[in-house]
């Protein structure tokens, strides 16, 4: 009979009781997940080590190696998670604001700051985004998401001649790096602004993009 950290007999008698070996071992990879949250959100990534998590989650050291290799794995596993959740949302609020260019940017820039800023773990996933190579490489590709997004938008609301090319390629990939940069300075306490200041100025930034790719044609233009 194995008793587990929390004491918790995993038999058919203690915690998993009626459930299949593959149920009781999802059940502890829930809760391996879910203890890793609550120590990112504490500790930050410092903090995601195999032994801390177990005890965190009530479990056997020996749990966690059933599920996964080594905390990076898990890691990795999260971060996917956590952004698919954070775009779900911004692609919700997307579908049903209206077709105002204002009115839809400002609803998605505060849809996605709230999924990040309201959510202890992923305040600090974004915060520590460029500490590892991982978490560097999924940045990258986060913010051609963001910027692809942009473009989409844009394409929508203000036609196709207003956003094509490579100058409007380069503007939505600067106001995305940019975007997340401020973000994440603003969620270490590093800008002394409010939310409200804070969504006004991505908000600004995001409309003003278009002034980037106008001005770059024109300077080229007269070199």
């Amino acid at each position: 009979m194995a008793t587990d950290r929390a004491g918790t007999v995993d038999t058919p008698r203690g915690r998993y009781a009626g459930l299949s070996a593959d149920q009781r071992r999802n059940q502890r990879r829930d809760r391996l997940r879910a203890a890793a949250l609550e120590l990112i959100a504490e500790e930050g990534l410092t903090g995601l080590k195999v032994r801390g998590l177990c005890a965190r989650a009530g479990l056997n050291d020996r749990y966690f190696y059933e599920s996964y290799s080594h905390t990076d794995r898990l890691l990795y596993e999260l971060v996917e998670e956590q952004l698919a959740e954070v775009v779900a949302a911004v692609m919700g609020v997307i579908a049903v604001a209206p077709a105002d260019t204002r009115v839809r940017l400002r609803a998605v820039v505060e849809a996605g700051v709230a999924a990040i800023a309201d959510h202890p773990a992923r305040r600090r996933l974004t915060i520590e985004m460029q500490t590892t190579d991982d978490l560097r490489h999924r940045r990258t590709e986060l913010v051609a998401l963001v910027a692809q997004v942009m473009l989409d938008q844009g394409r929508e609301l203000l036609g196709e001649d207003a956003v094509r090319g490579m100058h409007a390629e380069l503007a939505a990939r600067t106001v995305a790096h940019g975007g997340l940069e401020i973000l994440a300075e603003w969620l270490r306490g590093e800008l002394d602004i409010d939310r409200a200041q804070l969504v006004d100025f991505l908000v600004a930034m995001i409309l003003t993009s278009a002034q980037i790719t106008t001005t770059v044609q024109r300077e080229m233009a007269a070199g």
